[in-house]
């Protein structure tokens, strides 16, 4: 519809909302036919094909539903009423002397009052909706993709089906983890006093450590539990050099070196590093200490693996019978 206070504008129903647009440069908004479009100001005026007879009306931007129409409504402009259309597949829904376009669903639900602004629910026969209480009545309003409504405390949460559909369990800790028994890449967080499904992402699965679940890859969910006493300490791992281990909350967590590279222990024995697996023995004790295993070389008399290596066969057998008394 044309915008009385403006020429060169007019109003387009938008999603349910009346939206300002501008006509272009030269052009004002004239009414052809109950609808609203930009013309030469100078062209004559198209006569109207309409046999409707106009119907004077006392408060412009004021509307009525079309009684014969659904899917139509009247706005008040310039004191006569002009008939409007809503928006793709909605209907016009009038409640409590408003009047608004709506989907079909939210229009043939049933008008139930509500007392508490903005309060939400599910709707009792169908669990993919869940209404709002807007203007003192419960309007329909449907969950995203595959989620479905689930009520939570007071409030009304769209949520995958899985945990739409799983038992509810109260908890007293607000957001406590833990994870689910026979799901492993799914866990539970506390939300308003019940425990409310989630998944892992990354095909990443449930550990739970200390007092807190978390989402880790699948080796460390599986690694057995070994408790450790010193935060943040890091070890490599015998069976594996390409994984190092994390002591948090009171037990050891797996994790990975980056491709290439590989866990070594510092000579001083602090904590592991990983570094360039070419590199590794250049500046990094070959043995792989593993607390509490103390340091123990592969060949004796404190000479370093490096410096045997860069020795000929002759030294080498030479020192092995010095050391354990053997003739050559």
């Amino acid at each position: 519809m044309c915008n009385s206070s403006s020429k060169a504008s007019y109003f387009q129903c938008v999603k349910s909302a009346w939206q300002q647009m501008t006509c272009t440069a030269g052009t004002e908004c004239r009414t052809v036919n109950n609808k609203a479009v930009c013309a030469d100001p100078n062209a004559p005026v198209e006569s109207s094909t309409s046999t409707e007879t106009k119907v004077a009306c006392d408060t412009n931007n004021s509307t009525m539903c079309d009684a014969s129409d659904k899917s139509a409504f009247y706005m008040c402009t310039d004191k006569f009423w002009t008939k409007m259309q809503c928006d793709g597949a909605n209907v016009c829904m009038a409640r409590d002397g408003k009047t608004a376009c709506v989907d079909q669903a939210t229009a043939d639900a049933p008008v139930l009052p509500c007392t508490v602004a903005n309060a939400t629910q599910c709707a009792p026969d169908n669990q993919k909706i869940f209404q709002i209480c807007i203007d003192d009545y419960w309007t329909n309003s449907t969950c995203a993709d595959d989620n479905y409504c689930l009520l939570r405390g007071d409030s009304a949460v769209c949520v995958d089906k899985a945990t739409a559909n799983a038992p509810v369990l109260p908890c007293t800790t607000a957001k406590a983890t833990r994870c689910i028994d026979g799901a492993p890449q799914k866990y539970q967080f506390c939300y308003d006093g019940y425990w409310s499904n989630s998944t892992c992402t990354d095909n990443n699965y449930c550990l739970f450590r200390g007092e807190s679940a978390l989402c880790v890859d699948k080796a460390t969910a599986e690694a057995p539990v070994q408790p450790c006493t010193k935060a943040n300490a890091t070890r490599c791992v015998d069976e594996d050099e390409l994984v190092y281990q994390l002591c948090y909350d009171g037990f050891w967590s797996n994790s990975t070196c980056d491709t290439g590279n590989v866990c070594r222990m510092p000579d001083t024995g602090k904590n592991a590093v990983c570094m360039d697996k070419d590199e590794a023995y250049l500046s990094i004790t070959m043995s792989t200490l593993h607390e509490p295993t103390p340091f123990r070389g592969t060949i004796s008399m404190g000479v370093s693996v490096r410096d045997a290596l860069s020795w000929g066969p002759s030294v080498v057998l030479g020192a092995l019978a010095i050391a354990f008394g053997v003739g050559i």
